[in-house]
C-alpha cells in the first residue's frame, strides 16, 4: 500500500570545461561545377562548414549548456553567499548540469522512467494503481496514471538536486555570459541541497531507506531540508531592491503542464515547501540556524529512526517534544487464494495524502498530527485482486475518536459508496470497493476489497488482527 503514496516520492530535492567547442569540417559536393579560364576543363569544388559540437552530454543524451567563465565566477559567489547562511563550508565543489529548459524537462521525464524500472518489480506498478483506485484518489489505468506521473515530473520542478549521483540541474537560457537573477536564486536554492549533501550523508540515509523499503522518515527530513534551501533563497532575494524585484519577475519562465493533473499529487509537496519552513522559522527562531543543522546532522549522529516524521511537520510542539510513531503490531488474516505481498507503516502524511482532497486539508491535518503510529498489511491474488488490512491508533481516545471521524466523513464524502450498514462490530460502505471500519478503545482497523463476498467469508477475523 506505501507504493501509493511512493509514485511520488523521488531523488531529486527540486568539473565543467571553459574550452571552446570543436567543430567538425564536413566537406560537401557543389552543385553546380566550377569553370576554369582553360575552355577544356571543367571542375568541381569543396565548401566547409562547420558544424558545432555540444558543450557535453548527459547520460540521455541531452545536450548540456557550457557555462562561461563569468557565471563561473557567479556559481563561486552564491557558495560563499550559501555557506554564510548556512553556516557550513563546501568540501569540494559542487558539479551541476545546465540545460535549456526543454531539454531540462525532458532529463526529468527520462531519468523518472529510468528509476521506474528499477523501482517496480513485476506487477508491483499495477497494484499501486489498483490501491489508488480503491482508495479513491483516481480511476486510471496504470499506464493513464504513469502518463501523468512522467507529466508531473516534467513541469513540476524549476531546479533539482540528486540525492545519489549529487549533480544540482538547472534550466537557464543559453547564450548568455551570466546567470540573470531568477536563475541564480535557482542555484542558490540548489546550492544549499548541494551543500547538505557534502555534510548530512543524505545519499546514506536514502540507501539505507531504499533498502529496507520503508520510506517513513523521507518526509520528515525532506521538508526540513527544502525549508533551509528556501530560507537561504529567501535571504538572497530578500535583498532585492523594486528594479530587481520586477526584473526578477519577468524572468521566470512560464512553465505549465501539458495536461490536468490530480490535485493529491501535489500534497507532499504542500508539506515540503508550504509547511516545512514553518517548522524551519521556529526551529531557527529558538536555536539559530545551526539548530536547524543538528536536526539534519541526526542520521549522521543518532540513526535512521531519529529522523523527523511527517507528524512532526505539520505539528512543530511534536517536533519539539521528539514525538515519536509508536509500534503497531497487525496480525496477519488466512484468505483463502490470497498471499500476503506487502506490509509497511501508516503515518500522518499517508492519512493526508489520502483524505486531504475529500474532507479538505484542515480536516485531514488535524486528524494526522493525532495519530499514534500505524501499520498495513496487502494480500493479493493470483488475478491480481487486492484486500488491505489497516491499523491504527492514536495519542489518546479523543485523538483516536477525531481519526475515526475523518475517516467516517472521508466515505461519507464519496458518491462511489452506494450504502453502508453495520457489519462485523464496524460500518461497512459498499460499492465497487467495500469499506469497512471499526474502533475500540485502543485503535482502529481498516479493510478494503473490490469483493464484498470475500469480506463476509473473512469477517470473523476482523477483530483479531
Amino acid at each position: 500500500m506505501r507504493k501509493y503514496l511512493l509514485t511520488l516520492l523521488a531523488l531529486i530535492l527540486i568539473s565543467c570545461s571553459s574550452a571552446e567547442p570543436l567543430a567538425d569540417e564536413v566537406s560537401v559536393e557543389s552543385s553546380e561545377p566550377v569553370t576554369e579560364e582553360s575552355s577544356t576543363t571543367s571542375t568541381s569544388t569543396t565548401t566547409t562548414i562547420a558544424i558545432e559540437e555540444p558543450f557535453a552530454l548527459d547520460e540521455f543524451g541531452l545536450e548540456l549548456v557550457e557555462p562561461p567563465i563569468e557565471m563561473q565566477d557567479q556559481i563561486k559567489e552564491l557558495m560563499k553567499f550559501v555557506e554564510k547562511w548556512v553556516g557550513l563550508e563546501f568540501t569540494s565543489d559542487p558539479e551541476y548540469h545546465f540545460y535549456s529548459l526543454s531539454d531540462y524537462q525532458e532529463y526529468n521525464a527520462l531519468s523518472y522512467l529510468d528509476d521506474f524500472e528499477e523501482d517496480y518489480e513485476e506487477g508491483e506498478w499495477e497494484r499501486a494503481v489498483l490501491s489508488q483506485n480503491m482508495w479513491g484518489l483516481n480511476n486510471l489505468s496504470p499506464d493513464e496514471l504513469l502518463n501523468l506521473q512522467v507529466e508531473f515530473q516534467r513541469c513540476f520542478s524549476a531546479g533539482s538536486y540528486n540525492l545519489l549521483d549529487k549533480i544540482l540541474r538547472v534550466p537557464i537560457k543559453k547564450n548568455q555570459k551570466k546567470l540573470n537573477l531568477y536563475e541564480q536564486s535557482v542555484v542558490v536554492h540548489e546550492l544549499v541541497h548541494s551543500l547538505q549533501g557534502q555534510h548530512f550523508a543524505t545519499d546514506k540515509w536514502y540507501e539505507e531507506m531504499d533498502e529496507l523499503d520503508d520510506f517513513t522518515y523521507y518526509p520528515g527530513v525532506v521538508a526540513l531540508m527544502e525549508a533551509q534551501a528556501d530560507y537561504v533563497e529567501g535571504k538572497w532575494t530578500g535583498a532585492f531592491d523594486e528594479y530587481d524585484r520586477q526584473t526578477f519577475n519577468s524572468q521566470i519562465p512560464n512553465i505549465t503542464c501539458r495536461v490536468s493533473l490530480p490535485s493529491y499529487f501535489y500534497i507532499p509537496a504542500e508539506l515540503y515547501y508550504n509547511i516545512g519552513p514553518l517548522l524551519a522559522k521556529e526551529i531557527i527562531k529558538n536555536g539559530k540556524m545551526e539548530a536547524l543543522n543538528a536536526a539534519l546532522y541526526r542520521y549522521i549522529n543518532d540513526g535512521l529512526n531519529t529522523l523527523p516524521t511527517s507528524e512532526q511537520i505539520y505539528e512543530p510542539e511534536k517536533f519539539f517534544t521528539d514525538e515519536r510513531y509508536e509500534e503497531v503490531i497487525i496480525n496477519s488474516i488466512e484468505v483463502d487464494g490470497y498471499t500476503l505481498v506487502d506490509e509497511g507503516s501508516f503515518g500522518s502524511l499517508d492519512l493526508v495524502y489520502l483524505m486531504q482532497d475529500k474532507i479538505g486539508q484542515k480536516n485531514a491535518i488535524n486528524a494526522a498530527v493525532g495519530i499514534g503510529g500505524g501499520t498495513w498489511k496487502d494480500y493479493e491474488d493470483n488475478s491480481g485482486n487486492l484486500l488491505m488490512t489497516i491499523k491504527i491508533t492514536g495519542d489518546d481516545q479523543n485523538e483516536l475518536q477525531e481519526i475515526n471521524d475523518a475517516f467516517l466523513l472521508w466515505a461519507d464524502s464519496q458518491s462511489r459508496f452506494s450504502s453502508s450498514e453495520s457489519f462485523a462490530g464496524g460500518t461497512l460502505y459498499i460499492g465497487e470497493t467495500n469499506f469497512w471500519i471499526s474502533k475500540d478503545t485502543s485503535s482502529m482497523r481498516l479493510v478494503l476489497s473490490q469483493d464484498i463476498e470475500l469480506l463476509n467469508s473473512i469477517s470473523n477475523q476482523f477483530s483479531d488482527f
